[in-house]
Protein backbone atom coordinates (compact mmCIF):
# COMPACT_ATOMS: atom_id res chain seq x y z
CA UNK A 1 0.00 0.00 0.00
CA UNK A 2 1.06 3.69 -0.42
CA UNK A 3 0.06 6.96 1.07
CA UNK A 4 0.01 10.37 -0.43
CA UNK A 5 -0.14 13.55 1.60
CA UNK A 6 -3.39 13.82 3.56
CA UNK A 7 -4.52 10.32 2.60
CA UNK A 8 -5.70 7.78 5.15
CA UNK A 9 -4.87 4.56 5.75
CA UNK A 10 -7.29 1.57 7.02
CA UNK A 11 -6.56 -1.97 8.76
CA UNK A 12 -8.60 -4.48 9.74
CA UNK A 13 -7.48 -6.36 12.55
CA UNK A 14 -9.83 -9.75 12.50
CA UNK A 15 -10.48 -12.04 15.75
CA UNK A 16 -8.40 -9.66 17.72
CA UNK A 17 -10.21 -10.78 21.16
CA UNK A 18 -8.87 -10.38 24.19
CA UNK A 19 -5.82 -8.33 22.36
CA UNK A 20 -6.69 -4.32 23.01
CA UNK A 21 -3.54 -3.84 23.65
CA UNK A 22 -2.53 -4.64 19.70
CA UNK A 23 -5.11 -2.32 18.97
CA UNK A 24 -3.73 0.62 20.73
CA UNK A 25 -0.01 -0.05 19.20
CA UNK A 26 -1.41 -0.49 15.49
CA UNK A 27 -3.16 2.89 16.28
CA UNK A 28 -0.21 4.24 17.46
CA UNK A 29 1.84 2.88 14.52
CA UNK A 30 -0.15 4.81 12.21
CA UNK A 31 1.40 7.92 13.89
CA UNK A 32 4.68 6.47 14.16
CA UNK A 33 4.87 6.13 10.35
CA UNK A 34 3.06 10.01 10.10
CA UNK A 35 0.36 8.79 8.60
CA UNK A 36 -3.44 9.19 9.44
CA UNK A 37 -5.79 6.20 9.19
CA UNK A 38 -7.86 3.74 11.74
CA UNK A 39 -7.97 0.64 12.81
CA UNK A 40 -11.08 -1.33 12.58
CA UNK A 41 -11.40 -4.86 14.37
CA UNK A 42 -13.17 -7.67 13.22
CA UNK A 43 -14.28 -10.61 15.37
CA UNK A 44 -17.40 -13.06 15.74
CA UNK A 45 -17.66 -12.32 19.08
CA UNK A 46 -19.89 -8.96 19.27
CA UNK A 47 -18.42 -8.19 22.90
CA UNK A 48 -15.01 -8.64 21.71
CA UNK A 49 -12.82 -6.38 24.27
CA UNK A 50 -10.71 -5.48 21.39
CA UNK A 51 -13.16 -3.70 19.84
CA UNK A 52 -13.60 -1.27 22.79
CA UNK A 53 -10.58 0.55 21.74
CA UNK A 54 -11.08 0.38 17.89
CA UNK A 55 -11.99 3.36 15.74
CA UNK A 56 -14.58 0.59 14.54
CA UNK A 57 -15.96 -2.38 15.69
CA UNK A 58 -17.95 -4.96 12.44
CA UNK A 59 -19.10 -8.15 13.57
CA UNK A 60 -17.84 -10.80 11.48
CA UNK A 61 -19.44 -14.57 10.95
CA UNK A 62 -17.36 -17.52 11.88
CA UNK A 63 -14.82 -18.90 9.62
CA UNK A 64 -16.81 -22.14 9.30
CA UNK A 65 -19.67 -20.54 7.69
CA UNK A 66 -20.31 -20.80 4.34
CA UNK A 67 -20.83 -16.68 3.95
CA UNK A 68 -17.22 -16.20 5.18
CA UNK A 69 -15.13 -15.44 2.37
CA UNK A 70 -18.24 -13.40 0.76
CA UNK A 71 -18.05 -11.11 3.92
CA UNK A 72 -14.59 -10.28 3.68
CA UNK A 73 -14.07 -9.32 0.70
CA UNK A 74 -17.36 -7.41 0.98
CA UNK A 75 -15.62 -5.76 4.26
CA UNK A 76 -12.36 -4.91 2.42
CA UNK A 77 -14.13 -2.79 0.17
CA UNK A 78 -16.88 -1.52 1.98
CA UNK A 79 -14.27 -0.32 4.68
CA UNK A 80 -11.32 0.70 1.66
CA UNK A 81 -8.77 -1.53 3.65
CA UNK A 82 -5.20 -1.10 3.17
CA UNK A 83 -3.69 -3.92 5.43
CA UNK A 84 -5.51 -6.66 7.28
CA UNK A 85 -4.20 -8.68 9.75
CA UNK A 86 -5.34 -11.70 11.50
CA UNK A 87 -4.84 -13.09 15.07
CA UNK A 88 -6.39 -16.35 14.20
CA UNK A 89 -4.96 -19.56 12.98
CA UNK A 90 -7.66 -21.05 11.31
CA UNK A 91 -8.88 -18.09 9.97
CA UNK A 92 -5.47 -17.48 8.28
CA UNK A 93 -5.76 -21.10 6.86
CA UNK A 94 -8.81 -19.95 4.83
CA UNK A 95 -7.58 -16.65 3.96
CA UNK A 96 -4.40 -18.38 1.86
CA UNK A 97 -6.80 -20.38 0.02
CA UNK A 98 -8.78 -17.87 -1.27
CA UNK A 99 -8.76 -16.93 -4.92
CA UNK A 100 -7.94 -14.72 -5.85
CA UNK A 101 -5.84 -13.33 -2.65
CA UNK A 102 -7.37 -9.84 -1.83
CA UNK A 103 -3.30 -7.89 -1.97
CA UNK A 104 -4.76 -6.33 1.62
CA UNK A 105 -4.51 -9.90 3.54
CA UNK A 106 -1.27 -9.84 5.13
CA UNK A 107 -1.35 -14.28 4.62
CA UNK A 108 1.10 -16.77 3.63
CA UNK A 109 1.09 -18.12 0.22
CA UNK A 110 -1.29 -21.52 -0.08
CA UNK A 111 2.02 -24.05 -0.12
CA UNK A 112 3.92 -22.36 2.40
CA UNK A 113 0.53 -21.74 4.96
CA UNK A 114 -0.22 -25.52 4.20
CA UNK A 115 3.09 -26.64 5.59
CA UNK A 116 3.64 -24.46 8.70
CA UNK A 117 -0.08 -25.13 10.31
CA UNK A 118 0.70 -29.25 9.55
CA UNK A 119 3.19 -29.93 12.58
CA UNK A 120 4.31 -32.86 11.12
CA UNK A 121 4.79 -31.62 7.97
CA UNK A 122 6.58 -28.12 9.20
CA UNK A 123 9.17 -30.79 11.14
CA UNK A 124 9.80 -32.80 7.94
CA UNK A 125 10.53 -29.11 6.18
CA UNK A 126 12.38 -27.54 8.98
CA UNK A 127 14.59 -30.23 9.00
CA UNK A 128 15.57 -30.26 5.52
CA UNK A 129 15.93 -26.63 5.60
CA UNK A 130 18.89 -27.38 8.15
CA UNK A 131 16.55 -26.25 11.20
CA UNK A 132 16.93 -28.67 14.31
CA UNK A 133 13.26 -30.15 14.79
CA UNK A 134 12.69 -33.04 17.23
CA UNK A 135 11.85 -36.18 15.78
CA UNK A 136 7.81 -36.28 14.42
CA UNK A 137 5.43 -38.80 13.59
CA UNK A 138 1.49 -38.85 12.52
CA UNK A 139 0.04 -40.85 15.50
CA UNK A 140 -1.45 -43.20 13.66
CA UNK A 141 2.07 -44.68 12.89
CA UNK A 142 2.40 -45.37 16.22
CA UNK A 143 -1.26 -46.71 16.63
CA UNK A 144 0.69 -48.76 13.48
CA UNK A 145 3.29 -49.73 15.66
CA UNK A 146 5.71 -47.58 14.56
CA UNK A 147 8.60 -48.17 16.57
CA UNK A 148 9.49 -45.16 19.17
CA UNK A 149 12.82 -46.74 20.82
CA UNK A 150 14.71 -46.34 18.20
CA UNK A 151 14.13 -42.69 18.08
CA UNK A 152 16.02 -43.23 21.55
CA UNK A 153 13.98 -40.69 23.03
CA UNK A 154 12.13 -41.26 26.58
CA UNK A 155 9.21 -38.91 27.03
CA UNK A 156 7.34 -37.72 24.00
CA UNK A 157 4.69 -35.15 23.08
CA UNK A 158 1.05 -35.53 21.99
CA UNK A 159 -1.05 -32.66 20.08
CA UNK A 160 -3.13 -31.62 17.84
CA UNK A 161 -1.57 -32.25 14.30
CA UNK A 162 -3.60 -28.83 13.21
CA UNK A 163 -4.07 -27.43 16.70
CA UNK A 164 -3.93 -24.09 17.53
CA UNK A 165 -3.18 -22.58 21.77
CA UNK A 166 -1.93 -25.98 22.97
CA UNK A 167 -5.06 -27.60 22.67
CA UNK A 168 -4.99 -31.54 23.20
CA UNK A 169 -1.37 -31.39 24.32
CA UNK A 170 -0.24 -33.88 26.56
CA UNK A 171 2.85 -35.35 28.15
CA UNK A 172 3.71 -39.32 28.14
CA UNK A 173 6.49 -41.50 28.37
CA UNK A 174 7.59 -44.13 26.38
CA UNK A 175 5.66 -46.82 27.80
CA UNK A 176 2.30 -44.09 27.33
CA UNK A 177 2.35 -43.21 24.37
CA UNK A 178 -0.28 -45.61 22.48
CA UNK A 179 -2.73 -44.62 25.42
CA UNK A 180 -2.36 -41.20 25.98
CA UNK A 181 -2.60 -41.02 20.95
CA UNK A 182 -6.00 -42.58 21.74
CA UNK A 183 -6.76 -40.52 25.04
CA UNK A 184 -6.08 -37.05 23.23
CA UNK A 185 -8.45 -37.70 20.16
CA UNK A 186 -11.15 -36.37 21.88
CA UNK A 187 -9.59 -33.18 22.05
CA UNK A 188 -8.44 -33.17 18.34
CA UNK A 189 -8.99 -30.77 15.45
CA UNK A 190 -8.69 -29.95 11.94
CA UNK A 191 -7.36 -27.89 9.63
CA UNK A 192 -10.37 -26.18 9.97
CA UNK A 193 -10.52 -25.90 13.95
CA UNK A 194 -13.35 -28.71 14.10
CA UNK A 195 -13.82 -31.60 16.33
CA UNK A 196 -12.46 -35.05 14.52
CA UNK A 197 -13.92 -37.46 17.02
CA UNK A 198 -11.86 -40.94 17.87
CA UNK A 199 -10.54 -43.46 15.35
CA UNK A 200 -8.72 -43.41 12.75
CA UNK A 201 -9.21 -40.05 11.62
CA UNK A 202 -8.31 -38.86 14.84
CA UNK A 203 -4.67 -40.48 14.64
CA UNK A 204 -4.42 -39.21 11.35
CA UNK A 205 -4.84 -35.64 12.75
CA UNK A 206 -2.40 -35.78 15.62
CA UNK A 207 1.52 -35.95 16.01
CA UNK A 208 4.04 -37.45 18.42
CA UNK A 209 7.32 -35.51 19.01
CA UNK A 210 9.97 -36.49 21.19
CA UNK A 211 10.33 -34.08 24.35
CA UNK A 212 13.56 -31.74 24.02
CA UNK A 213 14.34 -31.05 27.58
CA UNK A 214 15.44 -27.41 28.00
CA UNK A 215 14.95 -23.74 28.37
CA UNK A 216 11.48 -22.82 26.57
CA UNK A 217 11.53 -19.69 24.21
CA UNK A 218 9.40 -17.23 22.03
CA UNK A 219 10.89 -15.97 19.13
CA UNK A 220 9.35 -13.79 16.77
CA UNK A 221 10.97 -13.71 13.07
CA UNK A 222 10.59 -10.12 11.12
CA UNK A 223 10.76 -9.94 7.27
CA UNK A 224 10.07 -7.32 5.51
CA UNK A 225 7.39 -6.77 2.05
CA UNK A 226 10.24 -7.94 0.09
CA UNK A 227 10.68 -11.28 2.15
CA UNK A 228 13.87 -10.39 3.46
CA UNK A 229 14.84 -11.95 6.81
CA UNK A 230 15.40 -8.92 9.22
CA UNK A 231 15.50 -9.45 12.50
CA UNK A 232 14.65 -11.17 15.58
CA UNK A 233 12.90 -10.62 18.68
CA UNK A 234 13.10 -13.30 21.28
CA UNK A 235 12.34 -14.28 25.36
CA UNK A 236 12.77 -16.21 27.80
CA UNK A 237 9.77 -17.88 29.17
CA UNK A 238 8.58 -17.66 32.78
CA UNK A 239 5.22 -18.88 32.95
CA UNK A 240 2.26 -20.36 31.23
CA UNK A 241 -1.17 -19.92 31.48
CA UNK A 242 -3.96 -21.70 29.09
CA UNK A 243 -1.27 -22.32 26.58
CA UNK A 244 0.19 -18.67 26.27
CA UNK A 245 2.78 -17.15 27.88
CA UNK A 246 2.29 -15.09 30.88
CA UNK A 247 5.42 -14.14 31.95
CA UNK A 248 8.62 -13.32 29.99
CA UNK A 249 12.49 -12.34 30.51
CA UNK A 250 13.62 -10.13 26.85
CA UNK A 251 16.73 -12.25 25.59
CA UNK A 252 19.70 -12.18 23.04
CA UNK A 253 18.20 -12.61 19.49
CA UNK A 254 21.74 -13.94 18.33
CA UNK A 255 21.48 -17.58 19.15
CA UNK A 256 18.39 -17.38 17.12
CA UNK A 257 19.75 -15.98 14.01
CA UNK A 258 19.95 -19.17 12.09
CA UNK A 259 16.58 -20.64 12.94
CA UNK A 260 15.14 -17.07 11.70
CA UNK A 261 17.15 -16.72 8.54
CA UNK A 262 16.54 -20.15 7.67
CA UNK A 263 12.65 -19.76 8.51
CA UNK A 264 11.87 -16.87 6.04
CA UNK A 265 13.50 -18.83 3.24
CA UNK A 266 11.07 -21.54 3.95
CA UNK A 267 7.67 -19.61 4.66
CA UNK A 268 8.77 -16.38 2.35
CA UNK A 269 6.47 -14.55 5.01
CA UNK A 270 5.85 -10.53 5.55
CA UNK A 271 5.95 -8.92 8.74
CA UNK A 272 6.28 -11.18 11.73
CA UNK A 273 5.53 -15.29 12.50
CA UNK A 274 5.69 -16.69 16.00
CA UNK A 275 7.91 -19.50 16.87
CA UNK A 276 8.37 -21.41 20.32
CA UNK A 277 11.97 -22.87 20.38
CA UNK A 278 13.63 -24.82 23.23
CA UNK A 279 17.63 -24.21 23.65
CA UNK A 280 18.82 -28.01 25.35
CA UNK A 281 21.61 -28.43 27.82
CA UNK A 282 24.28 -28.20 25.04
CA UNK A 283 22.85 -24.99 23.48
CA UNK A 284 21.33 -26.02 20.88
CA UNK A 285 18.08 -24.08 19.52
CA UNK A 286 15.64 -26.74 17.99
CA UNK A 287 12.13 -25.22 16.73
CA UNK A 288 9.14 -26.56 18.20
CA UNK A 289 6.39 -24.84 16.87
CA UNK A 290 5.25 -21.72 14.42
CA UNK A 291 2.41 -19.58 14.08
CA UNK A 292 2.37 -17.27 11.00
CA UNK A 293 1.19 -14.03 13.23
CA UNK A 294 1.64 -12.09 15.83
CA UNK A 295 1.50 -14.68 18.64
CA UNK A 296 0.80 -14.31 22.79
CA UNK A 297 4.55 -13.85 23.23
CA UNK A 298 5.12 -10.41 21.16
CA UNK A 299 3.67 -8.38 24.03
CA UNK A 300 6.96 -9.01 25.99
CA UNK A 301 9.23 -8.10 23.27
CA UNK A 302 7.00 -4.84 22.83
CA UNK A 303 7.44 -3.96 26.39
CA UNK A 304 11.03 -4.39 26.08
CA UNK A 305 11.68 -1.60 23.37
CA UNK A 306 10.56 -3.66 20.23
CA UNK A 307 7.44 -2.29 17.85
CA UNK A 308 6.84 -4.64 15.19
CA UNK A 309 3.39 -3.01 14.36
CA UNK A 310 5.14 -0.03 13.51
CA UNK A 311 7.45 -2.00 11.17
CA UNK A 312 5.15 -3.41 9.55
CA UNK A 313 2.66 -0.66 8.47
CA UNK A 314 6.37 0.82 7.86
CA UNK A 315 6.96 -2.11 5.22
CA UNK A 316 3.67 -1.89 3.50
CA UNK A 317 3.59 1.97 2.91
CA UNK A 318 7.11 0.97 1.52
CA UNK A 319 9.16 2.38 3.71
CA UNK A 320 12.70 2.10 5.44
CA UNK A 321 11.63 1.56 9.41
CA UNK A 322 13.66 2.69 12.08
CA UNK A 323 16.17 0.38 13.23
CA UNK A 324 14.87 0.40 17.18
CA UNK A 325 11.69 -0.73 16.07
CA UNK A 326 13.22 -4.51 15.77
CA UNK A 327 15.00 -4.84 18.45
CA UNK A 328 14.24 -5.55 22.23
CA UNK A 329 16.39 -4.32 25.44
CA UNK A 330 17.58 -7.62 26.91
CA UNK A 331 16.34 -9.01 30.48
CA UNK A 332 13.45 -7.04 30.85
CA UNK A 333 10.80 -9.05 32.71
CA UNK A 334 7.04 -8.64 31.87
CA UNK A 335 3.56 -10.52 32.81
CA UNK A 336 0.75 -10.19 32.04
CA UNK A 337 -2.59 -8.91 33.73
CA UNK A 338 -6.22 -9.54 34.18
CA UNK A 339 -8.06 -6.11 32.89
CA UNK A 340 -11.64 -5.18 32.15
CA UNK A 341 -13.19 -2.78 29.24
CA UNK A 342 -16.21 -1.05 29.10
CA UNK A 343 -18.07 -2.46 25.64
CA UNK A 344 -20.97 -0.05 25.31
CA UNK A 345 -24.70 -0.98 25.96
CA UNK A 346 -26.03 -4.46 24.98
CA UNK A 347 -25.84 -5.13 20.86
CA UNK A 348 -28.62 -6.58 18.56
CA UNK A 349 -28.39 -10.21 16.74
CA UNK A 350 -26.86 -9.41 13.31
Amino acid sequence: MRAAAGERVTILLCSAGRRPYLVRWFQQALACNGVHGRVIVADADPYAAAGAVADAFVRSPRISEPRYEEWLRGALMRFEVDLALSFNDFELSTWSEMEPTPAALLTLGSEQQRVVEDKWAMASAATAAGISAPPTWIAAEILDGADLERSGGKRFVVKSRFGSGSVGLRFADLGDVRHTVEAASAAVLNRRGEPVGRGAEAAEQLVVQAHVEGTEFGVDVLADFDRNYVSSLARRKLGMRDGETEKAATADPLPFTGIGSALCGLTRHRGLIDTDVIVDEHGRPWLIDVNPRFGGGYPFSHLGGANAPAAVVGWALGRAVDASWIRSDPQIVSSKSVDVVRLGTVRAAP
